[in-house]
């Protein structure tokens, strides 16, 4: 957790340096709008080695390492390049999509949907920019469906330049190097109004960058103050700071932070800054802390430490993904962490010229996405931040869980895109911290997109059985502008 001494000493610096050159402001591309666009850049960003181990991705400099693939890879570099045509203008829709569902099973939350669930018959989703000058940028978007109703996500204002950008609003965060599920922060759930400070262009030979977020969760119950329960909304702090050591070898590390609300009541910068140095202190009371009043504690806290090296296997690019997250400390030691997720994975952007896969192992062990001072758990407006498994367990369950993933694309001819995942997952039980009835749970999706007369069609398929042995059903059809 040292890595937040750093994180301040840059941003301090940064805050106080001159923005002369490049100073202009970036929009982002998509997470988790646009799969097949979202491949394509994963496929980019293993392939060029890509400094960034967090999304949404700063278009700005992404661009500058477009570039190197306009010889060895030009179908991908012509497919990316088209697609971020669309920001080169003042003005524009970048994104809109409708959807048609049927279902036939109980409700299931889809996989980082912002709190979409196979119950919902139809959503919608549109983003669009405007860009007066090249230090501000208003961005509207978000989505509505039946069942969850309206979400902001894609609409905040940006402003600032290379080094530092402010956007405050409904800017969504993703902090890890994954594909399919992100341990701390993810899009799993409805993004928090807040305000986030991050620079576009890489700082430094060690491609540094940095991210710092606040935001304020939805009105929630069940936060435990001097033995009573009351309604509020929680603060949430999101930190990241990651550096290229090789050309090929980029590290992070990140923290996450849930405090306040209800009769808890506001947090104050000194309050925030303590919990950031002396975790310890301000989140576990008794034994060798030197906090005695457990109705002191600050919160909630996570952190990880990430790895994604950029390789190849004699002509195939791959990368090598390692992350280790914890969701406390491990006896009482600041720099150790507690409750830890392990997760291994492996992605091939070419494991033929048409066909990628992706791979992915993690354990987790238990405690991940309760606590006690917040009864609903590490949620937003009922759904887990982070992992998607989160949704998949009663809230109070302090389990952990064995998640294999697997993921394979293939590119057709005729501009169409058959995308297969297959999830399977067993719930791990440490002493009595759940009553163990789940059962092994089975996910697979399965997507088809194809162009037709200029517009992106889609059919979608979930399918299952759950961790509780309930089989579940949901077919869509989807449509891109």
């Amino acid at each position: 957790m040292k890595f937040s001494f750093l994180l301040s000493a840059i941003f301090a610096a940064v805050v106080a340096a001159p923005m002369t050159v490049n100073a202009a402001v970036s929009p982002y591309l998509p997470l988790k709008q646009n799969s097949a666009f979202e491949l394509e850049v994963d496929r980019l960003v293993t392939i060029t080695g890509y400094p960034v181990l967090k999304k949404p991705y700063h278009i700005a400099s992404l661009v500058s390492y477009l570039d190197k693939v306009k010889s060895s890879h030009p179908a991908l570099y012509q497919r990316i390049n088209r697609y971020i045509e669309r920001y080169k203008t003042t003005a524009g829709v970048t994104h809109f999509q409708s959807q048609l569902r049927l279902s036939n099973s109980n409700e299931k939350s889809l996989h980082n949907a912002r709190g979409v669930t196979t119950e919902s018959l139809f959503d919608v989703q549109a983003t669009a920019f405007w860009q007066p000058n090249e230090y501000v940028i208003f961005n509207a978007g978000g989505g509505y469906s039946d069942e969850e109703k309206f979400s902001g996500h894609g609409s905040f204002v940006s402003v600032g330049g290379s080094y530092l950008q402010l956007d405050l609003g409904y800017r969504e965060h993703w902090l890890s190097p994954l594909q399919g599920s992100s341990q701390l922060v993810s899009t799993q759930a409805k993004p928090m109004l807040g305000l986030t400070l991050s620079n576009v262009e890489p700082i430094t030979d060690w491609n540094i960058m940095y991210e710092l977020g606040f935001g304020e969760l939805e009105s929630v119950d069940g936060i435990v103050f001097d033995g009573e329960t009351s309604r509020g909304k929680p603060g949430h702090l999101t930190m990241h700071l990651s550096a290229q050591l090789t050309d090929w070898w980029t590290v992070s590390g990140n923290r996450t932070m849930q405090f306040g609300g209800g009769a808890r009541g506001r947090v104050s910068l000194s309050d925030v800054w303590q919990a950031i140095i002396d975790p310890v202190s301000s989140d576990n009371c008794g034994g060798a802390s030197d906090l005695i009043d457990c109705n002191k504690e600050f919160g909630n806290q996570q952190a990880s430490i990430a790895s994604r090296m950029d390789l190849d296997w004699g002509e195939n690019p791959y990368s090598l993904i390692v992350e280790i997250a914890g969701e406390d400390t491990n006896d009482f030691k600041a720099y150790k962490l507690g409750n830890k997720a392990y997760t291994v994975g492996v992605f091939i952007p070419y494991l033929s010229p048409t066909e990628s896969l992706n791979v992915t192992a993690q354990y987790i062990e238990d405690a991940w996405y309760s606590h006690h001072l917040y009864q609903k758990g590490y949620s937003n407006d009922g759904h887990v931040i982070g992992h998607w498994w989160g949704d998949e367990k009663r809230v109070n369950d302090g389990i952990g869980a064995k998640v294999f993933s697997v993921g394979y694309s293939k590119d057709f001819e005729s501009n169409s895109q058959l995308r297969l995942e297959y999830h399977t997952i067993k719930n791990e039980y440490s002493e009595s911290t759940a009553i163990p009835n789940y059962e092994r749970g089975h996910y697979l999706k399965a997507d088809y997109q194809w162009v037709y007369r200029g517009q992106f069609l889609g059919l979608h398929w979930y399918a299952g059985k759950d961790l509780y042995g309930d089989s579940f059903n949901s077919i869509s059809f989807s449509k891109q502008w």
